[in-house]
């Protein structure tokens, strides 16, 4: 059997380190950067095996980084931002609509993404190859290569949230584009990963 290895771009904590992430955010979200970081190492002390564990296993895994480093950026700008939402903002969240790319731009996306793949695969052993392009790689080329259509598609998605929304910031777009790509490649990036290739 064939198999493809993609080196993970995405790390994913364990269910019980996102916890204990989730709930010192919650618990610190309106502290100062230097009593957040004071806590912080408290907190690491208080759950030294299991944050011990979650090191280990993110290394593993193939992190490169440092995961003590990773897991207090994930909780100061990502946990802790999901908690300084408050309940009114929540609420005209949920009651907006959310406008999604046409079906169009994101087939096209989906196919280029594992066109780049397939095309930047090297083999390792007779059934074995990795490929190590990143999303961010992918994304750059993606942008210079389909220059033309993404305008299009783009084009034809600002008229439509005009029309039932009004104006719309360029740079939000660009953001949510950006954002949805390297989120359809972590996805396509799973299934060659798990699928079984002959």
């Amino acid at each position: 059997m064939t198999t493809i290895d993609i080196p993970t771009q995405r790390f994913k904590y364990s269910e019980y380190v996102a916890s204990l992430l989730n709930d010192f955010a919650n618990i610190h979200r309106y502290d100062e950067r230097n009593d957040f970081q004071q806590c912080w190492g408290e907190y690491i002390q208080k759950h030294n095996v299991a944050f011990k564990n979650e090191s280990e296993s993110l290394t593993e895994r193939g992190f490169n980084g440092d995961p003590y480093n990773a897991m207090y950026k994930s909780t100061r700008f990502y946990y802790r931002k999901m908690h300084l939402t408050d309940n009114n903002s929540k609420q005209s969240a949920k009651n907006r609509s959310y406008n999604r790319f046409p079906a169009e731009l994101v087939a096209l996306i989906d196919t280029k993404i594992e066109n780049y793949i397939s095309i930047n695969l090297t083999q390792i052993t007779d059934n074995n190859f990795i490929c190590k392009i990143t999303p961010a790689s992918c994304y750059k080329n993606f942008c210079l290569d389909y220059e033309s259509e993404i305008t299009k598609h783009i084009r034809d998605y600002i008229k439509e949230i005009k029309a039932r929304c009004g104006n719309v910031s360029i740079n939000i777009i660009s953001e949510k584009l950006k954002k949805t790509f390297k989120n359809r490649f972590y996805k396509i990036q799973e299934k060659l990963k798990n699928k079984p290739h002959k």
